[in-house]
Formats: C-alpha cells, structure tokens, sequence
C-alpha cells in the first residue's frame, strides 16, 4: 500500500484540481446588473474569448474625454479580475443627473444572445440599447432575438447599435434578400459602412488613382474571387461585381471575371486546390495582355488573400506591375504595418494591394505620454478605437444633449435629428465621406527586384475627392 500512497496523492492533486478549475469556469446563467435609478444603460453583447475588443472599446470610449467638452468617462470597473463579474464603463455629464452604463454582457457557449436577450428584458429597467454584432453572424443573430422578444419592461424594445458586421444582406444568393438592417426593422443603426459602401469606396478610390485603376486599349477586366463557405466573401463580391456592373467606370468598357471558390481552408502560404485551379485561368488571361493593367478582387480575410498574392508574385515577380489587388475590411493595417515583417513580407506579397478602413489606422497621438490612456500609439492601428469612439460619442450626445431621454423612442428620434446625420433615414452609417482608404504599394527597383519596405498610403474621401492623409515607409 505504501507503494501507491504517492500515486494516490497524485490522483487526489488532480481530481481537486480539475473540481476547482470546473468551480472557475462554471457556467453561470445569464444575470444582469442592477441599474441604478434615473441611469441609463447600454448592453454590450461581446463574446468572453476576446477581452482585447473589451480593451479597444473602452479605449475608444476614453477619446471621447478629448472629443466631447464636459463628458466625464469612469473605467474604475472597466476591467475586472472576477470572469463572471460585468465590467463597465460609466458616463456622466457636468451639471446632469442621469449616468450612461456601457456593460459587457458575455457570450459563452451557453449563454448566447438570446439569453441575454430574455434576461435583460426581464430586468426592470430593460437596457435603452444593445450594442453588438462583432461579425455578420453574431449580428443577425442578435438581431432577431430582439425582434422576436416582444416583452419588456417598460414596454419600450430598446434600440440596436451593430458595431462591426458589414453584411448588407443574409443570403446575398436569394431572390429577395433580407437586409441585416431590416431584421431588426426601426430600431437597428449601423455605425460601421457596409459591404456595399466599402465596395463603392474602394472602386471610386481606384479609377481617381491614375496609377492602379485598370488600363486596356479595347477593355479593361476585373477579376473577381469569392469564398463560398465565407458569408462575408460572398456578399462582398456580390457587392464589388454589382458596382462594376453599374458601369460608371472611366475610360474603356470593364469586363468582370468572377470565380467561386469551394472553400478557404488551407495553408499560410500555399494555394488550396480550388484556388489553384482559379489562377489557372487568370494567369494565361493576364499573360495574354502583357501591356494592360487589371484588378484582382479579393474579399477575403488576410490569409486567404495572403496565398492568392503570394503564388501570383511567386509565379510572375513583377506581375505587381501590371495587377493591382483591392479588397475592403478584411485586411486590416495592423496586418501589414505593425506585423507586416511576418505576417504580410512584400518581397513575397508585391503586389499593391487596396484596402478598406472605417476610420483613420494612422492617428497616433502627437501629444500624451505612453501612460496617458486615451493616448494612441504607434505601430498599432488606430481605426478600430475610433470607430467605437465615434459610435459611443453619437449615442452619449443622443443621450446628454438637450432632454434626458425618457426610453428608447426618444433616444431613436435624437439621433435622427442630428443637424449633421451620423446615420441614413434607414439606420445605416451615411457614406459619401468619412471612409479611408490604404494602399500597400510595393518599391521595385532595377533589375525587376523588389525593395524589403513598400509604402503606406492612407487617405480620406471628402466631398467625393480622396486626399492624402499620411504616407509612411518603415525604417
């Protein structure tokens, strides 16, 4: 027996072990916090498995001390040590009673949006807003769990702010597709720019830029790729062809290619076998008009886009000079500036590429030290603090300005008041201006080789001219 006693103390050491690491990471059902009285509050639906969101938020939230005189910002329980507890951050404004309360509420594999849904509806007071919609998945299906509650305390259904999901349509293949603006119908504003907008923004960027919109003596082409098991490629390419097909593009006529891909698993640098069989048959199209110029359309997230320019360049070297590769969020700057060395070398990748950003990725602080919290540093991107400051600064002068908003109604006719409209009559973030746009732009040098260091171009577009925000090249 004593020859088993150290076995026995093992087993014993795990079995307590794995019952206290159960107890930590036990579900809990879905329970709100209290709200105190005459406060408002804001239900940030995220899920638990990416506090990094959680961070930028609540940094976007920070700038608005800066952006919004006399608003105090209180992240004193913004982060919390306890996985169960509810961080917030609270909002005041001088000389006004009422707080505003923004909260992560979590999603965990059990608790999901439509718990949180029924439980905060049976909280008195029910949230005056939701916020949420990461991805264009967590966005529907947040959307209908509110649509389909029909109860609530107060009887007045809260408002529904997307964030991030840039979907226009459900199923982009249906005969009458459902837009993800109408599912939750009235109450659904969308601070970030759709498929549709990006595409348009992307394009019309393009044929103002001399240098990479598409040159050909009798036509010009376009080819255009789409994941087929990735909603946000489909609907994305169905967007950029529909644009093309608008034909509002100067110069000779645009013929537009577009190929369905099975599927986009696959490897960090090589070609799946449907990718493969794609580019296939662009390169001998492309080999074909050796003195044109043509866009490859990849609406993509970065790796499958990565392997699609890796094996073009890889096959053709300086094919960078007569492609030009345009795609819109899913390519991010921090992709390929702040981990361009691993993530996206240009010596591998060199052709330029045009991508899409909802808000400035280069408005790094000239002022505040690396310990001033609202401060913004480089090389991280700044686009996605912004943006979530830009959709919390709307809601809190929504809120703040003028009368104190008795439910969710009145906050809905505030925000549609606004003297200069943050959103369209339909709830979807006005474009036109505002967006931006970043050109990855390869150096060749002689002898057909390609400098270690592209540039980084960003612009703005303002009343419908791009202008030059900043170029940068790494050191």
């Amino acid at each position: 027996m004593r020859r088993f006693l150290p076995i026995i103390v093992v087993i014993g050491l795990g079995v307590g072990v794995a019952f206290g690491l159960r107890e930590q990471f036990r579900t809990r059902p879905a329970t709100p916090s209290a709200v105190p009285p005459g406060d408002l509050e804001v239900a940030w639906i995220h899920t638990t498995t990416n506090p990094q969101t959680w961070e930028r938020f609540v940094a976007g939230v920070l700038q608005l001390r800066r952006q919004v005189p006399g608003l105090d910002v209180d992240d004193s329980r913004a982060f919390l040590d306890q996985t169960a507890a509810v961080p917030e951050v609270v909002l005041s404004q001088s000389g006004r009673p009422g707080k505003l309360h923004l909260r992560w509420y979590k999603l965990s594999s059990e608790v999901g949006n439509r718990e949180w849904v029924d439980a905060l509806a049976a909280r008195n007071p029910a949230p005056i807003a939701f916020m949420g919609g990461g991805t264009s998945d967590r966005a529907i299906e947040l959307a209908q769990a509110l649509n389909e509650r029909s109860a609530w305390k107060g009887d007045k259904r809260p408002l529904l702010f997307i964030t991030t999901a840039t979907a226009n349509t459900l199923d982009p293949h249906a005969f009458e597709p459902e837009r993800l603006i109408d599912v939750y119908p009235g109450r659904t504003f969308r601070g970030c720019f759709t498929n549709e907008a990006m595409a348009r923004a992307v394009i019309d960027f393009v044929w103002q830029s001399q240098d990479l919109k598409p040159t050909g003596k009798s036509e010009t082409r376009a080819y255009v790729l789409a994941w087929q098991d990735d909603p946000y490629s489909v609907d994305l390419a169905v967007q950029f062809d529909a644009r093309f097909r608008e034909g509002k593009n100067p110069g000779v006529p645009l013929r537009t290619v577009v190929d369905r891909i099975a599927y986009s698993v696959g490897t960090f640098t090589e070609p799946n076998p449907p990718e493969r069989e794609v580019m296939d048959r662009i390169l001998p199209d492309l080999a074909s008009h050796p003195e044109d110029r043509s866009l490859l359309v990849l609406p993509a997230v970065t790796q499958p886009a990565r392997r699609i320019l890796r094996a073009f360049a890889a096959d053709t070297p300086l094919i960078g000079q007569r492609l030009v590769a345009v795609t819109g969020d899913g390519v991010s700057f921090n992709t390929v500036f702040r981990d361009g060395d691993v993530v996206w070398p240009v010596r591998e990748l060199s052709i330029p590429l045009v991508f899409f950003a909802h808000q400035n990725p280069v408005a790094w602080a000239a002022d505040g030290g690396p310990d001033d919290p609202a401060a913004l540093q480089p090389p991280n991107s700044t686009d996605d603090v912004l943006l979530f400051a830009d959709i919390v600064r709307v809601l809190a002068e929504g809120v703040f300005a003028g009368e104190w908003p008795a439910d969710a109604d009145a906050l809905a006719r505030k925000l549609r008041a606004r003297e200069k409209p943050f959103f369209a009559p339909d709830g979807e973030r006005r474009s036109g201006e505002g967006e931006y746009v970043v050109v990855v732009r390869p150096q060749f040098l002689e002898g057909g080789r390609v400098h270690r260091e592209p540039e980084f171009l960003v612009y703005t577009r303002s009343e419908g001219r791009w202008e030059l925000v900043r170029r940068l090249v790494k050191q």
